[in-house]
Order: C-alpha cells, then sequence, then structure tokens
C-alpha cells in the first residue's frame, strides 16, 4: 500500500469555495475513479489556509490510472471551470508526496 499526502495552499478569500468544491463535487467524482480516500484535513496551527488530504493506492500505476481518468472526467472538467469562474483561482499551490509506511506504522 502506497499513499498519497496532497496539500493545497488556498487563497485565503477562497478556502471554502475550495472545501465546498471537494464536499459537492470531487470526492464524489474522485469515487467513480477509485481513488481511496484516507482523510480530508484543514491546518489548524501552522501554515495555511490549506486543504490537505490523503489517498490510498495499490501501486503507483492504479495512482496514474485514476488520476489520468479523474483529469479526463468531462464532469470535473465542467465543475472546475464554473468554480473558478465564480470564484477565481482556489489554489495556489499544490504539494504531493507519494509515502510508503514503515513495519511499525499502524497504518499500511
Amino acid at each position: 500500500m502506497l499513499y498519497e499526502l496532497r496539500r493545497y495552499e488556498a487563497f485565503g478569500h477562497n478556502k471554502t469555495a475550495l472545501y465546498n468544491r471537494f464536499a459537492e463535487h470531487t470526492s464524489r467524482i474522485f469515487d467513480r475513479h477509485g481513488f481511496r480516500q484516507v482523510g480530508y484535513f484543514e491546518t489548524v496551527i501552522g501554515d495555511g489556509p490549506d486543504l490537505t488530504y490523503l489517498l490510498g493506492w495499490d501501486d503507483l500505476a492504479q495512482r496514474q490510472s485514476a488520476w489520468d481518468g479523474f483529469h479526463a472526467d468531462p464532469e470535473w472538467r465542467e465543475v472546475s471551470a464554473s468554480t473558478t469562474r465564480e470564484h477565481g483561482l482556489l489554489v495556489a499551490k499544490t504539494h504531493s508526496s507519494i509515502l510508503r509506511p514503515l513495519p511499525f506504522s499502524p497504518l499500511q
């Protein structure tokens, strides 16, 4: 099992719009493309505002296939375009790391 840790640095004035887009659209579209959604988080103490989330993958091929399908998805393209038209850019910068649990990790 691999995990993908993603952090989106949000423009402060658009944090709520970003959270809403995930809650109302993105997570459902992720499901359709086989994303294993482990959790979504916001920073309480530390640098922010941001949206941080964790995805689980069997391997890198599964990850690539899911992301390719997501980016090509017509609904995602429309949601992304419409929220950008309404709110402007929601994300200033994206960070992504692929993680492999160590043998002593409770999350395998």
